[in-house]
């Protein structure tokens, strides 16, 4: 299935990822990182997972730094036929723009989608 939302109606500029991609969990599988915002997240899942349009996800994102992990929830917007996996934050406020602002605030020089 998949549905997403129109460029149009975006609420958040989206950044590409920086290359490495750095250590995603979502629904339990491990994806790598293709871009973000403050709003959700685009990922590619490392292994096939059964995912439906608008169920409800964890995502663990690790912080490099001191070795631990954040989970935030998610619901799923879209998966497209590449096999990219868009998740919008079930809650984007402040305390999800802190957590992606200290391990994904490094990114945010990459370019804009």
């Amino acid at each position: 299935m998949s549905a997403s939302l129109s460029q149009d109606r975006r609420q958040h500029q989206r950044r590409s990822r920086d290359g490495d991609g750095g250590s995603f969990f979502v629904g339990g599988l491990p994806a790598r990182l293709v871009d973000w915002s403050f709003g959700g997240l685009g990922v590619r899942l490392d292994a096939p997972g059964r995912f439906d349009v608008a169920s409800e996800v964890d995502i663990r994102l690790r912080d490099r730094e001191t070795g631990t992990w954040e989970t935030l929830t998610g619901l799923i917007r879209r998966i497209d036929p590449t096999g990219v996996v868009g998740i919008a934050f079930a809650d984007d406020g402040e305390t999800t723009v802190r957590v992606l602002l200290r391990l994904l605030g490094n990114r945010m020089m990459g370019a804009s989608v």
